[in-house]
């Protein structure tokens, strides 16, 4: 790159030539205003002359003219004569360039205008009989480079770049500039072979429009013609201390900036002289100069996805430097031995794992479908290894050393020339091709797909099927994979999931995401007694004509079971479990399972195991279920003891088999306290004067279950999951102790309401109760109930639409309804959302017989098992959404904000999210363009205790070592979140924005100041890289004001442009341009047409 950083001396101004045919040449106004764009440079070579050799070839002394056009883009010229800068150089050949005549400036003040309006230009250089050396030359790298040698037959290449300079309105100058390449033959050479293995429109898929050195060069193919074989860093000891040892030929240096987080060099990983891996190597960051500016590329990371998407988890020794493993399905397949190696030697490999393995994306088609075409010579990365561009990546390998990996060793010596033989075509023992040993498991013919589509949602009951509260929502939908076969839900998938949102005017949480069918024996829960066993019951297969019930296993006595179908009946009784052994597969309604004793007498009060069964459909392929909702502290007065009182009844039905817990209150706590200010239903807490110690005292504290208003129409039973004493923003030590709660509040309370500590203990179905699922009625049959005793029940039933909004995901007060948040107002007519996600896991293991290097294992292991060679991913759904019609809306509004998934795509390849449960953009915004999803965990912190993780444990000291932190204000919707995480490094206050990821499960810390945009010039000025360019939603922030019940101004400004325009001073300038009341006056000068309108703010030159 320092070969390129002169800026060269601008020459004197030629006089401009008459104008031509092909425009009129006119003096250029070099004064943009706000909203013009740059004019254009754009150049093109017509012809070039000047070979003496046969059928005008060139040859050596032969002087190269150039004909060609300047003009702008809207096809008048641009006089040479305005230019700043021009230069032009020769390199070739094709195949593996060379510099053949350096860079020649100012050819703008020596062309000659034609009168046709092109140019000539002759290269005052003569074509030498040998190369040049390559820029920054030294003994380092030699291998590819050609200096001094006779030129070769070939096709060679002329680059031209030049640009104008103009001044915005502001003062500042922007640099217009353009470029052109034309081939060649030279020598003896016959037919044109052109270079193109990769594209700049495949670089423009991320970039938009490729850029470097200072604007300056905007085209690959000019870019290979200075970054030639050999061609090293400026290596100046006055800049960063020299940077020796750094090449910067073309496809070596790419490589390497787009893989860097991940190059083994980087992360202290190199090859012993046995052909094990060293994992106590010296890191070496990866740096390169160019010009002055000094660019560490050692936090980049490739986009696409799924490499791009993993976090790695660190465990609770103190220190935050025990390491747990990947969470996420992107890095590759673990290699043999993975399983001996330590915990800092597991992180190296898995960061190395999740380096570039999405080839085709720069070196494929640019856009799928679209009207793109790959580059010509773009398989060449499967066919024409090399040591250079393959050890660019795998920079581990020293190749006067073997390299042993995954039960194959490469041996020493090797060349260029023998690559091809072992990696370009597969034979047995051979190690994978080039093409599969970067086929991600995830894409290649191991993951056979998962596909949900929503047919129809039902349950409508207004006119034309209109929902209206009350309703229940049903989806019709097929499950099939990839080949069109029917997927068996419970055997065959790993999760299936259904959403409810809406309406899309501005979406709101109205049936939380459920996991809604059992993929394997579900335990019910741990039972009292206290036993809880150590058995297992796995699921073989569920048939065609399996009966659609819930079976259930009983166990009766030690290692003992019967098992019941709510269809069947009692179908074994007094079976048993050998101890320590297995039944064998047990086929029964349709269902073949197997029961495992791990230990002798293991099932001694053991929990009970349930199955829904969801038989494939009889007939068609698809399924109709109600999505369905959980029920939690339903209370229930028990006036007398059974046999006197013998049944109560659910609210809401049916009440499926499995779901319900019921407790008996059997005792109160001592010292009933008061609340001390008003709280409102759906909120998350309440606060008291007691302090924490003195709630302690009287058995209330995490972890523990409090009941609110005793004996009054208001009583509620809730679960302590924090005490919060200071602010959470400012550290300022709050007037009362706040409770929250790990479930939102169902009523509202009142300060002098009492609340106190609670023992409820858990019954048994079987033994102290039993229930019909469709009546809810559940019938007491043990004498072990108290009579005045409380039960307490939690349960599923079909979900039904309610008449006001629920409350966001991990809400808080701190994003209210002036950001949008509908909780508890009344639900509008419009369009809302029903969704489905679904996934199945599978596992592959190391093997060197595969032409892959791994091959699917036989059965499939937990994600999270980091103590194994194997690996587990998971095919996952692409986004299944149904628009229904709420109240009296009578047209189906869909949401616009992004035109379609295809944009995230274009960077991302295919974009995933937590775990790689969910996929595609259109799945994301089922949760996370709900007004007021807040980050977690707020209210139920103690559920993160002992697990800290992060990307990076030296990034996180401040993180609590027994739980994960709050994130006060943290907004989760894609108008904050997607905002900050893109513009990340760039953020004013990048190192104070943290969020809680979320893994599976796994909670993790994850911040975004190492991320940058790529969008070029301007970086996330580019709102249309996101939004679409033909979508104009982006341009003024949509009112999401409710239309009745609005008590506060929206502030629809303040949460997007603050998203990304973060820094004190644009807060302060937002602040004295609201009122007290509320009122933003942002749209005064911000709004469409107004004169600092959003658009021509994020104009990008």
């Amino acid at each position: 790159m320092g070969g390129c950083a002169d800026s060269g001396s601008d020459g004197a101004a030629g006089a401009a030539g008459a104008a031509g045919a092909g425009g009129v040449s006119q003096a250029t106004d070099t004064t943009l205003d706000e909203a013009e764009d740059l004019p254009g440079c754009v150049l093109a070579i017509t012809a070039l002359s000047g070979g003496s050799g046969t059928g005008g070839n060139f040859q050596v002394g032969d002087k190269i003219t150039v004909t060609f056009t300047i003009k702008k883009n809207d096809g008048t010229n641009l006089p040479a004569s305005e230019l700043g800068d021009a230069r032009i150089y020769v390199s070739g050949p094709t195949f593996n360039y060379q510099r053949v005549i350096a860079s020649t400036s100012n050819w703008h003040t020596a062309a000659t205008q034609n009168p046709d309006g092109s140019w000539t230009y002759q290269i005052p250089t003569a074509i030498p009989a040998t190369y040049l050396a390559p820029i920054d030359d030294t003994a380092t790298f030699t291998a590819g480079e050609l200096t001094g040698t006779a030129l070769l037959s070939g096709t060679y290449t002329v680059g031209m770049q030049a640009w104008k300079t103009y001044t915005q309105s502001d003062g500042t100058s922007v640099r217009d500039a353009g470029s052109t390449t034309k081939d060649f033959l030279f020598g003896t050479a016959v037919t044109l072979d052109p270079r193109e293995v990769v594209k700049k429109e495949n670089c423009n898929q991320c970039h938009v429009n490729l850029e470097a050195h200072s604007h300056r060069r905007r085209d690959t193919k000019l870019c290979v013609l200075c970054h030639t074989a050999g061609m090293e860093d400026t290596n100046d000891p006055l800049i960063e201390g020299g940077t020796p040892d750094v090449t910067l030929e073309f496809k070596v240096m790419i490589h390497k900036i787009h893989n860097a987080a991940h190059l083994p060099s980087v992360l202290g990983v190199t090859t012993n002289p046995d052909g094990t891996r060293n994992y106590a190597a010296t890191p070496k960051p990866y740096v390169v100069v160019d010009g002055t500016e000094v660019d560490d590329m050692s936090e980049i990371s490739f986009p696409v996805m799924p490499s791009a998407y993993v976090g790695y988890t660190y465990g609770n020794d103190g220190s935050e430097t025990v390491y747990q493993g990947a969470s996420g399905n992107g890095p590759m397949p673990r290699d043999v031995g993975y399983l001996g190696l330590t915990a800092s030697q597991k992180l190296q490999e898995d960061k190395i794992r999740t380096g570039v393995v999405a080839c085709w994306k720069c070196h494929g088609d640019p856009d799928g479908s679209g009207p793109l075409t790959a580059p010509a010579q773009g398989d060449n990365y499967k066919t024409m290894p090399s040591r250079r561009v393959c050890g660019a990546c795998h920079d581990d390998v020293v190749w006067t050393n073997p390299y042993a990996a995954n039960g194959l060793t490469m041996a020493a010596g090797w060349t260029d020339s023998s690559c091809a033989g072992c990696h370009v075509t597969y034979d047995p023992g051979d190690p994978p091709t080039i093409e599969n040993a970067h086929t991600h498991p995830y894409s290649g013919s191991l993951n056979t797909g998962v596909n949900v589509t929503i047919s129809a949602v039902g349950g409508g009951t207004g006119p034309g099927g209109n929902h209206q509260t009350n309703d229940n929502v049903s989806m019709t939908f097929s499950v099939k994979n990839d080949a069109g076969t029917n997927l068996q839900i419970n055997s065959q998938l790993t999760r299936f999931q259904m959403m409810v949102t809406g309406p899309t005017s501005n979406p709101q949480n109205i049936f939380s995401n459920i996991s809604m069918f059992d993929h394997g024996w579900r335990k019910a829960g741990a039972n009292p007694g206290g036993g809880t066993g150590y058995g297992s019951v796995k699921l073989k297969s569920v048939a065609a004509g399996a009966v659609a019930q819930t079976l259930w296993i009983h166990f009766t006595a030690v290692n003992t079971f019967d098992l019941v179908g709510t269809v069947s009946g009692t179908l074994l009784t007094g079976t048993v479990v050998p101890g320590g052994g297995t039944t064998g597969d047990l086929t029964q309604a349709g269902v073949t399972f197997e029961v495992v004793d791990t230990a002798t007498t293991d099932f001694t009060a053991d929990e009970w195991y349930y199955l829904e069964v969801i038989p494939l459909p009889a007939v068609g392929d698809t399924y109709t279920y109600k999505i369905r909702a959980d029920n939690s502290s339903e209370v229930k007065a028990l006036v007398a003891a059974p046999p006197s009182t013998t049944a109560v009844t659910a609210s809401n039905l049916p009440m499926y088999y499995g779901w319900e817990t019921l407790f008996e209150v059997t005792a109160f706590g001592g010292g009933a306290q008061v609340l001390a200010a008003n709280s409102a239903a759906s909120g998350r807490y309440v606060e008291t004067a007691t302090s924490v110690a003195a709630l302690q005292g009287v058995g209330i504290d995490v972890d523990k279950d409090v009941v609110i208003d005793l004996g009054t129409a208001d009583e509620e039973y809730v679960k302590v999951g924090r005490f919060q004493t200071t602010d959470d923003f400012t550290g300022a030590a709050l007037a009362n102790t706040r409770i929250w709660f790990t479930s939102a509040l169902k009523k509202a309370h009142v300060a002098t309401d009492a609340f106190q500590n609670v023992t409820m203990t858990k019954r048994r179905r079987g033994l102290h109760y039993n229930f019909v699922e469709a009546t809810g009625v559940v019938t007491l049959t043990d004498t072990d109930w108290t009579a005045g005793n409380r039960i307490v029940m939690n349960y599923r039933s079909d979900a039904k639409l309610k008449s006001t909004y629920g409350a966001p995901s991990q809400d808080s007060d701190d994003i209210g309804i002036d950001a949008g948040d509908w909780k508890t107002l009344n639900a509008i007519d419009g369009t809302y959302t029903a969704a489905i996600w679904s996934n199945r896991d599978f596992t592959v293991k190391p093997d060197s017989t595969s032409s892959y290097g791994y091959s699917a294992n036989s059965s499939v292991e937990a994600w999270n098992k980091w103590n194994s060679d194997n690996t587990t991913y998971r095919m996952i759904s692409p986004p299944a959404t149904k628009l229904f019609l709420f109240g009296n809306a009578d047209m189906i509004e869909p949401r616009a904000i992004i035109s379609s998934g295809d944009t995230c795509d274009s960077c991302h390849g295919q974009l995933m999210a937590h775990g790689f449960g969910r996929r595609g953009l259109d799945t994301c915004l089922v949760c996370h363009a709900i007004s007021g999803m807040e980050d977690g965990p707020k209210y139920n912190i103690g559920s993160a205790k002992n697990q800290v993780t992060t990307q990076d444990p030296e990034k996180w000291k401040y993180a609590l070592l027994d739980n994960i932190g709050v994130t006060p204000g943290v907004a989760m919707e894609f108008r904050t979140m997607v905002h900050k995480i893109h513009r990340g490094m760039d953020l004013a206050n990048a190192m104070t924005y943290s969020t809680n990821g979320i893994f599976l499960g796994i909670p993790y810390p994850a911040s975004y100041e190492d991320v940058g945009f790529p969008a070029r010039p301007g970086g996330v000025k580019h709102c249309d890289k996101c939004h679409g360019s033909s979508n104009n939603a982006w341009k003024e922030p949509e009112d999401r004001s409710h239309p009745t019940q609005q008590t506060v101004p929206l502030r629809r400004w303040r949460t997007v442009c603050l998203s990304c325009h973060d820094s004190n001073d644009t807060r302060a300038h937002y602040d004295l341009n609201t009122s007290a009341s509320g009122y933003e006056s942002c749209a005064t000068c911000h709004g469409e047409g107004k004169v600092y309108n959003v658009q021509l703010m994020h104009k990008s030159r």
